[in-house]
Parts: structure tokens; sequence; C-alpha cells
């Protein structure tokens, strides 16, 4: 019962996490290219439908993207690491 417990609490931390981290991700990525249209059209300033469109279509690429992926690793890496050590106190 303990292992349930445990690996209930694990995921729920980890999807914390993960929420987060994303979150993060995508708005720092958002922020970048808010600026690189700022960059690429100085004379429009502020909210355009083309801006909107331009940040909508990039975001949809970067989900793609190697560093969205690596987010899914929240999951992986602290689930790995706590049934390896838990291997390794019981066979010694």
């Amino acid at each position: 019962m303990a292992i349930i417990r445990l690996a209930a609490i694990v995921i729920a931390i980890e999807a914390l996490f993960y929420v987060l981290l994303s979150y993060y991700l995508r708005s720092l990525r958002r922020e970048r290219l808010e600026e690189e249209w700022a960059e690429r059209h100085p004379a429009e300033p502020g909210d355009s439908p083309e801006r909107d469109e331009f940040v909508r279509r990039s975001m949809h690429d970067f989900h793609r993207t190697l560093r969205s992926r690596l987010v899914a690793l929240v999951f992986v890496l602290p689930t790995l690491a706590i049934f390896v050590i838990a291997y390794l106190v019981n066979n010694r």
C-alpha cells in the first residue's frame, strides 16, 4: 500500500512540475516571438491580427521541437531514479 501512495504522490508532483515548466517555456518562447515581430515590423507596434497569427503559427511549430518534448522527462527521470534507488537499497 505504501508503494501506491508513493507512486500517487510522485505522479502528482511530477504533473505539477510538468505543467509549470511547460507553461514557463511557452511563455519564454511567446515573448521571444513577440520581440522578433517588433524588430521585423517597427511601424506596427502593439497587437495586430498579423502578429497574433505569426505567434500562433510559430507556437504550433514550437510544440514539435525537441525542447518542448524534453519537458516530458520530468515524468521519466524522477521515476527512474526512485526505482533505481529502491532496487539498490533492497538488494544490499
